[in-house]
């Protein structure tokens, strides 16, 4: 889900390495955010921008990749749909 946030930020230059990628991905599976966009967002300004220099690309980044995610609802975030008994 987050490869192309990934590759965005590789393309706009920002230095990121695929050790800070999972290090994102590790503290988002341990829930060390809530859900809510601005957390979401310092957690990941906080793991993969080094030098605040880059600070301005991620923010244009982050802001393509994740547009309209404050208007999803906690329960839209888990809603499962239902698996096709033939699976």
């Amino acid at each position: 889900m987050f490869s192309k946030f990934f590759f965005n930020l590789k393309d706009s230059r920002v230095p990121i390495s695929l050790r800070e990628f999972l290090t994102f991905l590790e503290a988002l599976s341990s829930n060390v955010c809530n859900y809510e966009i601005e957390n979401f967002y310092f957690l990941a300004r906080t793991a993969l921008v080094k030098n605040e220099k880059h600070i301005d690309k991620f923010d244009k980044v982050f802001a393509q990749c994740f547009k309209g995610l404050e208007q999803i609802s906690i329960e839209d975030l888990f809603k499962t749909q239902e698996i096709p008994e033939q699976w």
